[in-house]
């Protein structure tokens, strides 16, 4: 069964589908998500991004090495921030590569979901802009390191703006797959 997902604002300016099929649409309340993905084909490690909702705007902010990739076993590469403008576009590309993805939604207020964006808006501030299409930008922010800055740490870091103790005790839940040795 297909799902639609959209804010409340764009449930309200109404909801126009087309499909021959039962059809479930969410609407959502201002919330942060925590986008967990598994790993997919051969590689070994998973993702994390970030989806931000409120009564205007639904985002995914998707951090990763999507160009050029360098260093020991590629570990190291550009930081990559991919702002998405259209979660169904998101997971429609998580889900071609056979990652499955878990969602951890937490619902807050408008104004702590403006939080996370803040923080997403200070890291790009004069950053190089690579692309910008209807569904998504693409900016070049940093240097990415497979132990940080990484997926992970960004968006961990971009949710303790609104739940400032998201990870305590995080060490309780290492579960050290993923990086080899060597890594």
């Amino acid at each position: 069964m297909p799902v639609i997902s959209l804010p409340t604002g764009a449930a309200r300016a109404g909801v126009k589908i087309a499909t021959n099929q039962l059809t479930t649409i969410q609407i959502r309340l201002a919330s942060v998500e925590l986008l967990v993905g598994g790993p997919y084909g051969d590689h070994r490690y998973g993702h994390t991004a970030v989806r931000v909702s409120t009564d205007k705007l639904d985002k995914v902010f998707d951090y990763g090495r999507y160009r050029n990739s360098w260093g020991f076993g590629n570990s190291e590469g550009e930081g990559i921030l991919r702002i998405w403008n259209d979660f169904n576009a998101y997971i429609h590309e998580e889900n071609s590569l056979g990652r499955v993805t878990t969602g951890f939604v937490y619902e807050t207020t408008e104004e702590s979901a403006q939080k996370v964006l803040e923080f997403f808006e200070q890291r790009i501030a004069g950053k190089p802009l690579l692309s910008n299409k209807t569904d998504k930008k693409v900016v070049l922010l940093d240097t990415y390191f497979a132990l940080g800055p990484n997926c992970t740490t960004l968006s961990v870091d971009a949710l303790r703006r609104v739940f400032p103790e998201i990870d305590r005790n995080w060490s309780v839940f290492q579960q050290g797959r993923g990086l080899g040795v060597m890594e």
